[in-house]
């Protein structure tokens, strides 16, 4: 009798068993993120100067890499000159004006050549601030192609880095579409590694698909991973497993 009940307790904690993980659900997927951009210049120039390297982290405008801002440095001083000259001639053009000696049309003219002035004068320093070429949120340098003394053309959109971004680490799965009701944002997943067994992570789920792709039967599921800086394995393009405990993401 001992031993008949051992044998049917050791049955049943095996259907237990069976049971749990039945009920987990693992989806293949792949880490990503949401940012990946191909940096170019704004203006052409040539590269004077460049300041980082592959696998660079930056900050959002760090500066990358330098044109030669020689010329340009030189139109801000015209600019600014012609500006103060204009602005000149127009305080003592309302001068005249307020003492009758000057006609309004002459003040008008006065006013919008000052105007003009003040506006090309902020256009040249624009321009002086595009030769520096700057990262365009924090992220890491993962391609460089600029090269000290490369020419760059404006309408050419020549790439000179490609900068992605380090958060938010993303996973992108799809589920059937019987468990459309399963799943609730902020559910907690578990992500395991496929090359990295031993690797795992945390994550929940940040983003369900307000539609079902018909042709398929799946709609789509964002999970946001939580980055352990002790595991550098987490990185965009690793073959990951995206589990869910149980249809309530428990």
């Amino acid at each position: 009798m001992k031993a008949f009940l051992t044998t049917f307790l050791a049955i049943g904690a095996a259907a237990t068993a069976v049971a749990a993980v039945s009920e987990e659900r693992l989806y293949p997927s792949h880490l990503m993120v949401d940012q990946e951009v191909t940096v170019t210049a704004r203006i052409t120039g040539i590269v004077s100067e460049v300041l980082v390297d592959r696998g660079t982290a930056v900050t959002k405008d760090q500066p990358l890499c330098l044109l030669d801002a020689r010329d340009l440095e030189q139109d801000v001083k015209q600019s600014a000159e012609e500006m103060e000259l204009a602005r000149v001639e127009y305080d003592r053009a309302k001068s005249l004006a307020g003492e009758k000696v000057l006609a309004a049309s002459d003040l008008d003219e006065k006013k919008a050549q000052y105007q003009v002035s003040v506006a090309k004068w902020e256009k040249a320093k624009a321009q002086r601030d595009y030769a520096v070429i700057r990262a365009p949120f924090a992220g890491v340098v993962t391609e460089k192609y600029a090269r000290p003394g490369q020419k760059v053309i404006e309408d050419r959109s020549e790439p000179l880095f490609k900068v992605t971004a380090a958060e938010p680490l993303l996973a992108r799965i799809y589920l059937p579409e019987e468990e459309l009701l399963q799943v609730r944002r902020g559910d907690p997943v578990d992500v395991t590694l496929d090359r990295f067994p031993k690797a795992r992570a945390s994550g929940v789920v940040q983003f369900i698909s307000p539609t079902v792709d018909a042709a398929s039967g799946t709609f789509q599921v964002l999970v946001r991973v939580h980055r352990d800086p002790a595991r550098p394995e987490l990185r965009p393009g690793v073959a990951v497993k995206v589990r869910f405990r149980s249809a309530k993401g428990s």
